[in-house]
C-alpha cells in the first residue's frame, strides 16, 4: 500500500534518536516487525529510505518509525521536520516478524535495532501471546538505551518478558550487565537456549558476531532468524 501523510509528532527517544508519527489509514495492516519506504522533501527533492515500523498493529491510530540521527543528508531532512510536513509511505515489506508463533524465543540486538523488536514485544504484551520472550540488548551507555521506559513498562506487564541490557561504556552505577553480549552472555541470560527461536537485529557487524556466538553454542542454522539494518 502506499500513501501520502504527514507527520503527526515527533518524539524523541534517547541521545540524537527520535522516532516520527504518522497517521495510520484504516486500510494499512502490518505484522509486527515489518518494514516501511519513507519518502521525504529535502531541498525541493524527493528521497527515500527504509525503515523497520517501532509502532505495532494493535497502535490503531499511528504508524511509527525511530531513527538514529546522523550526519547523512536523509538523517539531517528528517531531523529538520516538523509536524504537518508532507511524507510519502509504500509498505509494508520484510518477513522478520513475531506475532507469537512460538513458544520460547530470544531475542538479541543493539542500538537502533530495537525497533522491530519493540514492535514484536508490544504485540505479544497487548494481545496476551504466551510466548517466553528473553530481550538481550546492546547499547553504549544508560542514555544511549532506547525506549528503556517503554521496554521497563512492558516488561512489568508480561511476566513472560525478560529485558537484559547490556552496556559497553557504563558510568559508575550501573548495576547491570556490562560489555557486549557474546556466546557466555547468552548461556547465562537464556539457558535454555537450544529450545528457543533467535531474533537478531542490528547494523552488519552486530548480527555476523552474534550469528557467530549461536552457531558457536550449536543453535541450528533454521532457528535464527536475521534483520540487517543498512546505512546504520
Amino acid at each position: 500500500m502506499q500513501f501520502q501523510t504527514h507527520v503527526a509528532e515527533i518524539l524523541v527517544r534517547a541521545e540524537k534518536v527520535k522516532s516520527f508519527r504518522f497517521g495510520r489509514p484504516p486500510e494499512f495492516t502490518y505484522d509486527p516487525g515489518q518494514w516501511i519506504f519513507v519518502t521525504i522533501r529535502a531541498d525541493g527533492e524527493e528521497t527515500t529510505k527504509h525503515f523497520s515500523l517501532s509502532s505495532c498493529p494493535t497502535e490503531e491510530d499511528y504508524i511509527e518509525f525511530t531513527k538514529r540521527i546522523t550526519d547523512h543528508p536523509f538523517s539531517l531532512a528528517l531531523d529538520a521536520l516538523r509536524p504537518g510536513d508532507w511524507a510519502s509511505i509504500d509498505g509494508p515489506h520484510g518477513r522478520f516478524t513475531f506475532s507469537g508463533q512460538h513458544p520460547r524465543v530470544g531475542m538479541i540486538t543493539g542500538g537502533i535495532g530495537i525497533t522491530p523488536m519493540l514492535s514484536m514485544i508490544r504485540y505479544c504484551t497487548d494481545m496476551g501471546a504466551q510466548s517466553r520472550i528473553t530481550l538481550l540488548y546492546g547499547s553504549r551507555s544508560e542514555g544511549n538505551i532506547i525506549f528503556r521506559e517503554e521496554l521497563a513498562e512492558l516488561e512489568r506487564r508480561n511476566a513472560l518478558l525478560k529485558v537484559v541490557h547490556c552496556l559497553s561504556r557504563p558510568g559508575d552505577a550501573w548495576k547491570g550487565r556490562r560489555g557486549h553480549v557474546s556466546a557466555q552472555v547468552i548461556e547465562e541470560e537464556i539457558p535454555d537456549y537450544r529450545e528457543r527461536v533467535f531474533y537478531v537485529s542490528g547494523p552488519p557487524a552486530l548480527v555476523a558476531d552474534l550469528t557467530r556466538a549461536l552457531r558457536t553454542l550449536g543453535v541450528p542454522e533454521d532457528r535464527i532468524q536475521r534483520e540487517i539494518f543498512p546505512g546504520y
